[in-house]
């Protein structure tokens, strides 16, 4: 016993030091990234990759990208038919169109390398004001200024060729606003300016000037990234207060110098409703996102609204447990949301309170319309429905009749969580009288539902009732673990929402129908479930599961994506 206490604890121990030492490769990755030096201190949004992913995510994630080669073509495709003949709008989406046909076989490890780029270069994408800058890693200029000729003769349009500073670049003018880039130093610099930017503003977006105070003097993101645990990989935040400076023409130094060239007047929002707009901002100042962590083949990212304590206080109160919500990870699809909904009601309450409070004066804020918000409340969350906790739909297995497309052979089921669960049931007798009359225990056994009248299409189902919660299952059979389900408790922490799906099972379930029945159509039928199909065997190919989850947190709302991609895709290109 000592010695697997002993094991234990090492084993323990272990895991703690690598992921210590994960997060310590990440902020040293983030302070050896000089381009930091170049970003103002005071810019609205900043998103950086100072280290490189796993060799083998990264190929994989690239193929991802390949595959959605047409899907952007007809997208960019549908943006110039919309936009006028000779419009800056076309050109600008006609150049976007030449760069993804540019990049259409090359992306690949190999094919980067062919025009210059690495598999896994550093990049950084921050704010002038709105307006982007981007930094990207280069191994070879002479074949990135190659490539970016090609992009240009597929256009059909030349770039002007200038220098300042003593950097080449070029620029593209399109109505007002102007795309420059350069290659230079081991990166590609590319701006969005306005076309009116003087040479200073120019000279700090290609990296000829450093700004006056810069996020590397101020350490600001190394300490980002360290208080958010995130790895290096790629990470940001967008900070709101910053754009609400923005929005309401009270920016300062290099944002100011960026709205001034775009011609930007000062916000005509009321001097009383001012106050208001930063208290808000205040309670959400910033959306912050980056890795938390990656291997070979698969990724996890996190993404928070980070709220002030206040509002994360209120964030920590509204999950509800639900049963099994956020634990299906071996269903085919899973669904589910928890909301306590008297606090929602009560958090919602104390919001317009706190507007009312601090928009005084503000002619914006209609008093009586958010006072019968208020009273609307209590009546549409009564008991009855405040006492519905939320559910969870786990979908096992699916079989579709190939000659209709309707479900043929279904094993699914729905958890519902709620203070009264016997008065659900007992609504669903407003649909059938049949199901008023049901006698169901309160010991989790299932009963079998009578549908053949009102639903004779419908697959067998069941119901049962345990505690607080109601299942309904779908199956040929009673389920044998109702007991187990209806009881199963929640993951940690508690979700707000959890989507999941695995592609490749469903795949298997409903392809050979899929198949048939394509045979057997003809027209906008067959089309669309061709690309029905196409989709799922497309993404099928690449990933094994995908999930969403979100919980709240007294630092915000937080977000996470968990990404495990198909290990017999490999990831070659």
């Amino acid at each position: 016993m000592k010695r697997t206490t002993q094991a234990l604890f090492l084993l323990l121990l272990s895991l703690i030091l690598a992921a210590c030492s994960e997060q310590q490769q990440g902020k040293r990755a983030v302070a050896g990234l000089e381009l930091f030096g170049r970003v103002p201190a005071d810019t609205p949004y900043v998103a950086a990759s100072s280290r490189a992913l796993p060799e083998a995510l990264s190929k994989r994630m690239l193929k991802a990208v390949a595959l959605q080669y047409e899907d952007r073509r007809a997208q960019i495709e549908g943006k110039m038919a919309a936009a006028a003949d000779g419009s800056a709008d076309r050109r600008f989406f006609a150049l976007f169109a030449a760069l993804n046909d540019e990049l259409k076989d090359k992306l690949t490890p190999e094919g980067l390398a062919s025009i210059g780029f690495p598999l896994n270069g550093r990049s950084l994408i921050y704010g002038l004001g709105v307006l982007p800058v981007a930094w990207v890693e280069v191994v070879d200029e002479a074949k990135v200024n190659a490539f970016l000729d090609r992009v240009e003769s597929k256009w059909g349009e030349s770039s002007r060729r200038l220098k300042l500073d003593g950097i080449d670049y070029r620029r593209f003018d399109f109505d007002g606003l102007m795309v420059t880039v350069a290659v230079e130093k081991g990166y590609l610099v590319a701006a969005l300016l306005p076309s009116k930017a003087d040479d200073d503003l120019l000279s700090l977006a290609l990296g000829a000037r450093k700004p006056e105070k810069s996020l590397a003097d101020t350490g600001g993101f190394k300490s980002f990234v360290g208080s958010h645990r995130f790895l290096g990989y790629g990470e940001g935040y967008v900070d709101l207060r910053r754009l609400t400076e923005l929005a309401l023409g009270e920016a300062k130094g290099e944002n100011a110098k960026a709205l001034a060239a775009l011609g930007f007047r000062r916000s005509e929002v009321d001097p009383a409703c001012r106050p208001l707009v930063k208290h808000v901002v205040q309670a959400v100042p910033r959306f912050s996102f980056g890795y938390i962590d990656a291997k070979a083949d698969s990724y996890r990212v996190e993404a928070a609204l980070e709220t002030s304590p206040a509002v994360g206080a209120w964030l920590t109160r509204l999950p509800a447990a639900v049963p099994g919500l956020g634990k299906s990870a071996d269903a085919t699809f899973s669904l589910g949301l928890g909301l306590n909904l008297p606090k929602v009601r009560d958090a919602l309450k104390a919001l317009i309170n706190d507007i009312l409070q601090n928009g005084k004066g503000c002619p914006s804020v209609d008093r009586q319309q958010l006072a019968g918000f208020v009273q609307s409340l209590d009546m549409v969350l009564n008991p009855m429905v405040a006492g519905i906790r939320g559910f969870n739909f786990v979908l096992d297995r699916l079989e579709i009749d190939p000659r209709t497309l309707d479900p043929k052979s279904v094993e699914a089921r729905l958890l519902l969580a709620s203070t009264d669960p016997r008065g659900l049931l007992g609504m669903s007798g407003m649909l059938d009288p049949n199901l008023a009359m049901l006698q169901v225990p309160s010991d989790g056994k299932p009963v079998k539902l009578p549908l053949q009248n009102s639903l004779p299409q419908a697959p067998p189902a069941w119901v049962a009732i345990k505690g607080e919660a109601l299942g309904l299952f779908l199956g040929a059979e009673p389920p044998k673990e109702a007991v187990k389900l209806l009881q199963a408790g929640s993951a940690s922490p508690t979700l707000i929402f959890h989507m999941g799906y695995d592609l490749r099972r469903l795949l298997r379930q409903v392809g050979p129908s899929l198949e048939q029945a394509m045979r057997q159509m003809s027209g906008e039928e067959a089309a669309d479930v061709r690309e029905f199909y196409r989709t799922i065997k497309q993404t099928a190919a690449l990933y094994d599961r995908v999930d969403f989850t979100v919980h709240g947190e007294k630092r915000g709302l937080v977000m996470e994506g968990r990404v495990t991609f198909y290990s017999g895709s490999g990831g070659e290109g």
